[in-house]
């Protein structure tokens, strides 16, 4: 027992032993492999956190600026809202120039190139060519996306997702297949994740012919146009197409093309066409004034655009309003002192002249005798300024103040007015002409006729070039050319109109005897006929001038004058000019029934471009007020070079005067002097008619 004891006891001590051992292997096999485990997770953890960061680093700083443009290029983007140009008024409130809504159709040049590059490269990428492309997807459509292949490698899928072409779309697919579990008969199923290529074909034709669909509708040439988008691919933006009736906004906008917009922009839209044109002019396709009102008074006419700033998608549709940055301001509006059927009686009358005498051009002026309000101002040739292919040539230049010529016997009356305020002549006084000629320093002043002893009342009325000059010969040289400066005939009236012509008058220190008797009637000094209807408002006002301007005056506004005559003279030289209209004067023609006339006639050769004056070339003027017994209008009217028939100012200048204020003063309820035109007989020929006019004459 004894014996056995101790072996019994060795050996299982020797099992206990081997258990330990056993447990301990298995404690550490335990340890080292969970130990392992998580040196390994922990390895994978950091290297998870490099990635990150490493790619946080080059999202936030190294393609910072290349991940926000992109960005930037997709979302959010700034457009002007335009506003919109002050519209412009006749005395009446009638509208002269409206602003009327358009579309323009604008694009995204860099944008639309960049998908184009894009498209070409994604073609590349996945290895079709476009029409292989297509038929593909017509092949693989389920509803509006079209199956074209798997992506086989994460590059890939990224290459195409850094494209971001519209209508390309990515889609994660879990794939499940039975697979056995380590040799044994068991099977599981296992998931795994594929990404495949879908197409919308729709979106994605509209990138491959953006140009194509657009060129047709706004039918314009789609080779022109991707040819203009290719030159200004640094551009973000470019019109397409300009002016377009609202019509077309609907029809770009059915396209639904992406970086293809459509904005609303104003078009000038003038109301009465031709007759205004070269008054108000008009404003180029960007709302800017380009002549006559509409340049001279862009500032105040123009509106402030606006600028918003606003979330695009992709396609370029307006998802939402971030802020307004700037608001927008409509222009000023404009109410001239012209009335439109004024107007339009002065530009007809004046097509009937062009009509009948033939002359280069005609041009004619109506002021408010009491205000010094221009009513109408109108020369032709013009143009339909509603058409921009018109507007070009000799047709915007607007004449009444642009051109100068020298006024002829038009002067006379106000070298008679200042006689007879310095005394030198009355009433009474007698000028003898002789026999119709005379010369000074050389040269020949001569009248049409001979006329012998005349009053100055009959110089005004024969329009007597000798009996003006002897008249101006009794006063110093100094007085006459002060009386000239007075009126404005070296300055001007400032009307700020574009092309506008200020008088030339010859320095008094640099007169002879020849120009002071030649300036007396008319020659070597030149004015604008708006100049010259100025002037003539002081025979309807006591012997003040009053300011002329295109503007209407406020109710209580007193228009500004300035004394020229004293009233006495003006009255007196008024009366003078009735005769003018009447038989035995040079105007009867200008004759109203109902009405006392007052006018005068000019009709003066043409300055030769070699110097001098040519012989057969005339200008024909006539200035006039009625009623004479109270002017309420004055009117200027120049006939230049009229070719066929007369070319005296009392029958070419002078119908056209009759013509407009015989229907203005209806308009304006002018009450007549009497209910009949007196019983007088126009004379059936009359020898001045006739004959050859001298210079300065009629």
């Amino acid at each position: 027992m004894s014996s056995a004891s101790p072996k019994k006891s060795s050996r299982w001590s020797v099992a206990r032993s081997k258990s330990r051992r056993s447990i301990l292997s298995i404690r550490k096999w335990i340890v080292n492999r969970f130990l392992n485990r998580e040196i390994v997770i922990f390895f994978l953890i950091v290297m998870m956190m490099s990635a990150l960061v490493a790619k946080a680093f080059i999202t936030q700083i190294v393609k910072a600026d290349e991940y926000q443009e992109k960005a930037d290029d997709r979302h959010i983007r700034s457009y002007n809202v335009p506003g919109v140009r002050g519209q412009i008024y006749d005395r009446n409130g009638n509208l002269l120039a409206m602003s009327t809504p358009m579309v323009a159709v604008e694009l995204d040049p860099k944008q639309i190139v960049k998908n184009e590059a894009n498209y070409h490269e994604f073609l590349q990428l996945i290895e079709l060519k476009n029409n292989q492309l297509l038929q593909r997807a017509r092949e693989n459509r389920d509803r509006n996306l079209s199956f074209i292949r798997y992506i086989k490698t994460p590059e890939l899928k990224e290459k195409i997702e850094q494209l971001a072409l519209p209508g390309v779309h990515i889609k994660k697919t879990e794939h499940s297949y039975v697979s056995e579990y380590q040799g044994q008969q068991r099977q599981v199923s296992v998931k795994k994740e594929y990404h495949s290529l879908w197409i919308n074909e729709k979106e994605l034709d509209r990138i491959i012919y953006t140009f194509d669909r657009l060129a047709k509708v706004l039918g314009i040439s789609a080779s022109e146009l991707r040819k203009r988008a290719y030159a200004n691919q640094k551009r973000r933006h470019m019109y397409v197409k300009r002016s377009l009736t609202p019509d077309f906004r609907d029809k770009v906008e059915a396209l639904r093309l992406p970086h293809v917009y459509v904005s609303t922009e104003y078009k000038r839209y003038y109301p009465n066409g031709e007759s205004m044109a070269n008054l108000l002019g008009y404003t180029n396709v960007d709302g800017k004034g380009i002549e006559g009102i509409e340049l001279a008074y862009n500032k105040h006419l123009s509106g402030r655009s606006g600028k918003k700033i606003v979330v695009k998608d992709v396609k370029g549709n307006v998802i939402n309003l971030l802020k307004t940055k700037k608001q927008e301001q409509d222009g000023n509006p404009l109410v001239l002192s012209i009335d439109q059927n004024i107007q339009y009686l002065t530009y007809k009358a004046l097509k009937q002249v062009m009509y009948k005498h033939q002359p280069k051009s005609a041009s004619a002026v109506v002021l408010d005798a009491k205000t010094g309000e221009v009513l109408a101002m109108a020369s032709l040739p013009s143009f339909n300024v509603n058409d921009t292919a018109q507007r070009r040539g000799p047709g915007i230049r607007n004449r009444v103040v642009a051109d100068v010529l020298e006024p002829g016997s038009t002067m006379k009356p106000f070298v008679i007015a200042k006689a007879l305020d310095e005394g030198v002549v009355d009433l009474q006084s007698k000028i003898d002409t002789g026999r119709g000629f005379m010369r000074v320093q050389g040269k020949l002043i001569k009248d049409t006729s001979r006329h012998g002893v005349l009053t100055p009342e009959e110089i005004i009325q024969k329009s007597s070039n000798v009996g003006t000059a002897k008249i101006a010969f009794r006063m110093p040289a100094e007085v006459q050319y002060d009386l000239f400066k007075q009126l404005g005939f070296k300055e001007g009236t400032h009307t700020y109109l574009p092309g506008e012509t200020a008088g030339r008058l010859k320095d008094v220190s640099r007169w002879s005897e020849i120009d002071q008797a030649t300036t007396s009637y008319g020659y070597g000094l030149s004015v604008n006929l708006l100049t010259l209807a100025r002037a003539y408002t002081v025979f309807a006002n006591q012997g003040r001038m009053l300011d002329a301007h295109l503007f209407k005056m406020g109710e209580n506004e007193v228009p500004a004058s300035t004394p020229i005559f004293s009233p006495q003279a003006s009255q007196k030289v008024l009366d003078m000019m009735n005769k003018v209209v009447a038989p035995g004067g040079t105007a009867p023609l200008a004759m109203i029934p109902g009405y006392q006339v007052a006018g005068k006639t000019g009709t003066s050769h043409k300055v030769s471009r070699q110097g001098g004056y040519e012989d057969n070339t005339y200008l024909s003027l006539f200035a006039g007020m009625v009623p004479a017994s109270d002017p309420d209008m004055v009117m200027v009217v120049a006939v230049n070079e009229p070719s066929r028939g007369k070319y005296y100012g009392g029958l070419v200048a002078a119908p056209v005067f009759k013509e407009v204020m015989q229907n203005a003063l209806r308009l304006r309820k002018v009450k007549p002097d009497w209910q009949e035109l007196p019983n007088l007989p126009l004379p059936a020929s009359d020898p001045r008619f006739a004959g050859q006019i001298a210079r300065g004459g009629m």
